[in-house]
């Protein structure tokens, strides 16, 4: 049987809603990869704040610019590594990781972070204002200013120290990009008052605004992101994330292992990530 012009036009609008729908399948699958790339990017970042607390933290002991403690290998190897040169005249501190080294964390860094403060770093009311120069951490270049000021102690009798980075940016050695603005808390809820920093415990709290080299913007809240001292990741806690081209999205970097892993969740759909 011959087939009439009503059957072909049916084949023909068929195959037309069939090549339509699996178009939309793939846009659709590419943008849930592009918003799952840009959570793990996010998390990365994260993870490059939390490095830099703990090593402006490192630093301040090491340099003698703490009130509790003093000179200690830590994590970062500044011994070993870079050369810390305080400026007690002019309240400085600058770490200095000539054209690179690897710390005993396992990161390699170039470059330099200078700092400069007022009063020690366990004083309440002591400010750090903390810059870099031609900065890397494995090949990924950081820029931005960021303050950090003692509070004190909370109600729940631990210290405090407020953090405000601003136009902070990370570049990749393929030229992508990320830049972001943040306020955050960042409370020791472990390792107060002894004479190391290997058993310290922080835990972060705040928020940040940012966008990217593909043109996202996003708004993120931070909660409960705990970062031990001797460990390179963040062990637990989790960023919320929103923006207005893009579903609302989640990182949870999980319950306390200590491992580059997070769980990332799009539209419903989870996939663990590596922040390295």
């Amino acid at each position: 049987m011959k087939p009439t012009r009503f059957t072909a036009l049916v084949c023909l609008v068929a195959a037309l809603a069939l090549l339509l729908n699996t178009g939309c399948k793939k846009d659709s699958n590419s943008e849930s990869e592009n918003a799952m790339t840009a959570l793990q990017e996010i998390g990365q970042a994260e993870n490059i704040n939390a490095d830099m607390d703990h090593l402006d933290a490192e630093a301040a002991m090491t340099s003698g610019v703490s009130n509790q403690r003093t000179s200690e290998t830590g994590r970062f190897g500044f011994g070993s590594c870079a050369n810390i040169l305080r400026d007690s005249i002019n309240h400085t501190v600058t770490i200095d990781f000539g054209t690179g080294c690897t710390g005993q964390d396992g990161r390699t860094r170039s470059g330099q972070i200078l700092i400069t403060y007022s009063g020690r770093y366990f004083d309440p009311g002591a400010a750090w204002t903390v810059v870099f120069s031609d900065y890397h951490v494995d090949g990924r270049l950081i820029e931005g200013t960021r303050t950090v000021t003692n509070t004190g102690f909370n109600a729940a009798g631990n210290m405090v120290w407020n953090i405000d980075a601003q136009n902070m940016r990370v570049t990749l050695p393929d030229g992508r990009w990320k830049t972001w603005n943040s306020q955050r808390t960042r409370e020791m809820i472990a390792g107060f008052g002894d004479s190391t920093c290997v058993n310290d415990v922080y835990r972060v709290n705040g928020t940040a605004t940012g966008s990217n080299d593909r043109g996202d913007t996003f708004q993120a809240t931070l909660t409960d992101l705990v970062r031990e001292h001797d460990c390179r990741w963040i062990t637990s806690g989790t960023i919320s994330v929103s923006s207005s081209n893009r579903p609302d999205r989640s990182i949870d970097f999980g319950s306390g292992t200590c491992d580059d892993e997070a769980t990332v969740t799009v539209n419903g759909q989870s996939r663990i990530v590596h922040l390295r």
